[in-house]
């Protein structure tokens, strides 16, 4: 897959996507209806895994919709191409890190190193809280401004505590599996 300067969401959501086209999401429309991915960030990637010959196109079917199918090159890459994501750990963003750790469970039935990507993301975002915190200091400044600014940090810290719970009753809530499929051990590749 080619590389850009924001290779790792790039990377996890064209692995994302090419497991939902295993899965069966295999239209554009059914990728936006069933996984609330947006056509505008699915085509694009659509065609990077055609490129890399990971899926390959069907015929067009009802009202023009063309489905995808996997590559036995695309079915290798889910197994072990979650791999480097896990072993760099969480980016911070929700979305990156929640596709990151459904790929461990849906490439390799790892529902446990998953779940410890998933809580590592919750600690990463509360130690940038607390770092931010504490390099907020903003002198004398208006008594507007001041409260303005303290309200707005204490609703973004507020909404960030409620994140990492909530990712972290993810984390305590995944799946043994999303495919009924054996379990394939890999944490020796990424220890």
């Amino acid at each position: 897959m080619p590389q850009t300067p924001d290779k790792r969401r790039r990377t996890d959501l064209d692995l994302f996507i090419l497991a939902l086209i295993d899965g069966g999401v295999s239209t554009p429309y059914e990728l936006q209806k069933a996984a609330g991915l947006s056509q505008g960030a699915t085509i694009p990637t659509l065609q990077r895994l055609l490129v890399a010959r990971l899926v390959r196109q069907g015929k067009p079917g009802a009202r023009g919709r063309t489905d995808y199918k996997v590559t036995a090159a695309g079915k290798k890459l889910l197994r072990d191409g979650w791999l480097p994501l896990i072993a760099a750990g969480p980016s911070g963003d929700l979305d990156s890190d929640l596709r990151v750790a459904l790929l461990a469970i849906w490439g390799g039935g790892e529902r446990g190193i998953a779940a410890e990507f998933l809580r590592e993301s919750s600690h990463k975002k509360m130690a940038l809280q607390a770092n931010a915190e504490t390099a907020s200091d903003k002198g004398n400044v208006a008594p507007l401004a001041k409260w303005y600014s303290e309200m707005r940090s204490a609703a973004a810290k507020a909404l960030l505590t409620a994140e990492c719970s909530a990712i972290r009753s993810m984390a305590d809530s995944l799946p043994r599996s999303l495919r009924g499929k054996t379990k394939r051990s890999a944490r020796s590749s990424i220890e």
